[in-house]
């Protein structure tokens, strides 16, 4: 027997997430939706904000602003 298993809820969620360091600006409003089960790569140039975001999502550094959530967990 097989049983399949869906979520309505993404793996991870983020809306307006936000962060500045003094008065340089690194994350501006980013918003992300990865859907479980996905494989997701964040691209950009250097100094795009990818660690930081990561970072955030990873809990090591808290967001300025923005609804995020991880594996059904409020980043908040």
């Amino acid at each position: 027997m097989t049983t399949t298993t869906t979520s309505s809820s993404p793996a991870i969620a983020a809306t307006g997430m936000r962060k500045a360091y003094g008065d340089k600006t690194v994350l501006d409003g980013i918003d992300l939706t990865v859907a479980p089960g996905t494989v997701f790569s964040l691209l950009g140039p250097n100094g795009a904000g990818k660690t930081t975001a990561v970072k955030i999502l990873s809990t090591l550094v808290t967001a300025d602003a923005g609804d995020l959530w991880v594996g059904g967990h409020d980043l908040a």
